[in-house]
């Protein structure tokens, strides 16, 4: 195994794409061509993350936050995270970061947090991201419809919500006529060619276009391939940051208080509203820092929102929009990260041990 095929599978579940333009998620430092057996997961890379990589002789670090996070003007190896990544360089480990990409990701962290307490019907606060959509239009000689059709479904095309080859083909005619320097599939060069033919199509999306358009070309039988690519209208998968959802059952807000740090194992919460409110049905979670969108938390009907790091102002608005908030810290809604990234590589690298690796959180209460 190495660790460039770990990194690959991590892109797929949480695209780069996704991420921030202020963030800097993906490889760190280190070379993704080495080999891996250990694999540590944490959610912040600190001195104790790193000697609990070496102790374990584990060559790759899993992130949630980018040690890099702003660009480096000097690198003193003696102290500071340039000793960190000196000391990493030496011991050939790789740091890799999942950042705000994986905050949106499908699978991604706001929806681990809200499964975590507990929420059903769990749908997206708001869109973040929407994917571009592409029709893939071929046209294919009858005898090698099935073989560039299932080529095109194997590369990632043809997928419609949790539909998987979806495509459309219709028989006609073609023309052409080989000229000279030519090698014809079909038909003699300098005579002009009628033949049965597919107009095969199906739905692509924006990432994964150039991947589709060449397997279909090897796949093909002609010398010049005859396709057509469209922007569509409509667009593609949705990603959102922070998600929404509902409980099993209404709570009143002190039960929901405590629900809430019994879930993150929290022994300090921030509270904003009244806890002699109404009863919390739908609960918006918003892992990390909360963005101030209290637009979206109305527009969704949440009665609480979960999420950390709450500025003043945005505590004020939220109070007075009437909706229940628990800031449980930045530290408390995103130390889920170890459990949900470990779970994930468990179930896909058997042969990879994969360690946790928890700390503290950087505040403490007195």
């Amino acid at each position: 195994m190495l660790i460039k095929e770990i990194i690959g599978f991590l892109e797929e579940e949480a695209p780069l794409f996704l991420q921030e333009a202020y963030d800097n998620s993906g490889l760190q430092w280190g070379n993704p061509e080495q080999g891996v057996k250990k694999v540590l997961v944490c959610l912040d890379f600190t001195k104790h993350s790193l000697e609990a990589a070496v102790k374990e002789n584990a060559e790759l670090i899993i992130s949630h936050h980018p040690p890099l996070f702003k660009p480096l003007r000097s690198i003193n190896t003696v102290s500071g995270i340039g000793a960190l990544i000196s000391e990493c360089i030496k011991k050939d480990i790789c740091v890799y970061a999942m950042h705000t990409n994986y905050d949106t990701a499908k699978n991604g962290l706001n929806y681990y947090l809200a499964k975590t307490l507990g929420l059903e019907q769990i749908s997206a606060l708001k869109t973040h991201y929407r994917e571009a959509l592409y029709k893939l239009v071929v046209f294919v000689p009858e005898d090698s419809l099935s073989v560039v059709r299932n080529a095109m479904y194997e590369a990632g095309a043809g997928w419609i919500g949790n539909y998987s080859n979806c495509g459309f083909f219709v028989k006609g005619n073609g023309t052409f006529k080989p000229l000279e320097g030519t090698n014809p599939y079909i038909g003699q060069t300098g005579k002009l060619e009628t033949v049965d033919e597919y107009r095969l199509e199906t739905i692509v999306p924006e990432k994964l276009l150039d991947s589709v358009i060449q397997s279909m070309l090897k796949a093909h039988p002609y010398e010049e391939v005859a396709y057509d690519v469209y922007r569509l209208e409509n667009g593609g998968r949705e990603y959102s940051l922070g998600t929404v959802g509902k409980l099993i059952k209404g709570m009143k807000p002190a039960e929901f208080i405590s629900h809430v740090k019994d879930k993150l194992k929290a022994s300090n919460v921030r509270i904003i509203g009244s806890v002699d409110g109404k009863a919390v049905n739908s609960v918006a979670v918003f892992c990390g820092s909360f963005d101030g969108d209290i637009k979206s938390l109305v527009q969704k009907n949440a009665d609480a929102l979960v999420t950390g790091d709450l500025k003043y102002h945005d505590a004020q608005q939220l109070k007075q929009s009437g909706i229940l908030t628990v800031d449980a810290g930045h530290y408390h809604t995103e130390k889920l990260f170890v459990k949900a990234i470990s779970d994930v590589l468990k179930s896909s690298f058997k042969d990879v041990i994969i360690i946790e690796h928890h700390e503290q959180d950087v505040f403490e209460y007195r």
